[in-house]
């Protein structure tokens, strides 16, 4: 549940969701809200936890509030790419080729 996008915890009345926040729509493969659980995982494989998962929070409430800390010791090149995945807006999100340039640029 920490890896679930905030707007698939709850969709508001007359929302539509489509390939930009569902999950298991995607004509490229990749959508907004994967980028949300990429980002993620990307920050359990760094710090060996969820970002939402601290701080006494529901799960839910800390994933809508967007709210999380980097413990440090990565670069902020790093920091930069995660915090771009985990922004709560879906249209605020990174689309894919902007992910894959700060993955490029954090690998330098």
């Amino acid at each position: 549940m920490p890896y679930r996008a905030p707007e698939l915890f709850d969709v508001k009345t007359g929302k539509t969701l489509d390939e930009k926040v569902d999950i298991w729509v995607s004509p490229t493969g990749m959508t907004r809200a994967d980028e949300q659980s990429l980002g993620c995982t990307l920050y359990a494989c760094a710090y060996g936890q969820s970002p939402f998962e601290a701080d006494g929070q529901s799960v839910p409430m800390a994933v809508a509030s967007g709210r999380y800390r980097h413990p440090g010791g990565y670069s902020d090149k790093l920091v930069k790419l995660i915090n771009a995945m985990l922004v709560v807006e879906p249209t605020n999100r990174p689309d894919i080729e902007t992910v894959i340039d700060l993955t490029e640029k954090a690998m330098r």
